[in-house]
């Protein structure tokens, strides 16, 4: 079961770009604590390991990559995550020189600069976040399990029972995961960075291109095992303030362009804290469905741009590295990466 935790995280991240602005108090702060400190001191072998299989990850390190091949300008692929906290929002030098020297911006869906549009389009697709009929997560979980999410939906979201046991546990998890604070600022209609990104690139007459649908994406989730969505759920809610603290952890990491490490804490994330890496099959699907076969696909809507050049091309970090990752896809298709430091 705790090895549920990793699917938990990953849902959240994959989602916050489109997850709906459910009622939250506008003044809520951000509590989360940076959790490796911690873990250093209390569990030094599980520290040492995080070290060691960041350390083997490719493209581990860095958010901002120049992409080249002889004859053609190059192009740039950078790593975002889908969230509005201030210090993620402002580009490090590097990475904004190269987006102000791009001509095209590509993003995984371009639907997130105009929130109406997108509010429209997902309205048309409820099939893939919300049971139809007499389906609803009552009939899904046990009874004492379906008042332990309710509690937390009414507190955290602000949402009536009635519509959130409506919602499928993929949509409502990515909610219910992300802290207070994000869903604060998602109220207030903050942007977050790929929405930025979004607007500049508008703003200053770049051609914007999506690598996906917004329907392509939902598609992608729903269809995971129901089972796995709901223990995921569950562990969402067991997990309480540890959310908060995750989040800011991996917001401290993406500062220092450590996605490597973010990789590996989340193999480790456990309900009392962490756990050593477990093999898990619903897990491995979930990395193959929403991870690595999104890369390939990414990449080969990438391609045309690169070959124009004067691309750059954001996604969410998590998809740059690894062996299966954007970043070693590109080099195995001929390109040359090269990290631009901040």
């Amino acid at each position: 079961m705790k090895t549920r935790h990793k699917f938990v995280l990953a849902v959240a991240i994959s989602l916050a770009s489109f997850q709906p602005s459910f009622a939250a108090d506008e003044a809520v702060v951000c509590t989360g604590q940076n959790l490796l400190p911690t873990i250093e001191k209390q569990a030094p072998k599980i520290a040492a390991s995080l070290k060691t299989e960041a350390a083997g990850i490719l493209f581990g390190k860095g958010l901002t990559w120049k992409i080249e091949k002889d004859g053609i300008a190059p192009s740039y692929l950078f790593g975002t995550m889908h969230l509005s906290d201030p210090r993620m929002l402002k580009l490090k030098p590097g990475a904004q020189a190269a987006f102000d020297g791009s001509a095209s911006l590509a993003l995984e869906i371009t639907e997130i600069i105009d929130p109406k549009a997108m509010a429209a389009k997902a309205f048309s697709i409820l099939q893939y976040t919300m049971y139809s009929g007499a389906e609803n997560l009552d009939t899904k979980l046990k009874p004492e399990e379906a008042a332990a999410v309710r509690a937390l939906v009414e507190k955290k979201l602000g949402l009536p029972w009635n519509v959130a046991s409506k919602m499928k546990p993929w949509a409502l998890m990515g909610s219910l995961a992300l802290p207070a604070c994000e869903l604060a600022r998602k109220r207030a209609q903050a942007p977050f960075l790929d929405m930025k990104l979004g607007l500049d690139a508008k703003a200053s007459n770049k051609e914007l291109i999506a690598l996906e649908t917004l329907e392509n994406q939902m598609q992608a989730m729903a269809s995971l095992p129901e089972s796995f969505a709901l223990s995921g759920l569950l562990q969402s809610v067991r997990l309480g303030s540890r959310m908060d603290d995750l989040f800011e952890t991996m917001i401290q990491l993406y500062v220092k362009e450590d996605t490597a490490t973010i990789w590996a804490l989340m193999r480790r994330v456990g309900e009392n804290g962490f756990v050593k890496a477990e093999d898990n099959a619903d897990y491995a699907e979930f990395q193959q469905v929403i991870v690595d076969a999104r890369n390939v696909s990414m990449v080969d809507a990438s391609i045309p741009l690169l070959e124009k050049g004067k691309a750059f091309i954001a996604v969410g970090a998590l998809h740059l590295p690894g062996e299966k990752g954007i970043a070693n896809i590109l080099v195995q298709k001929g390109y040359k990466v090269t990290r631009v430091t901040p």
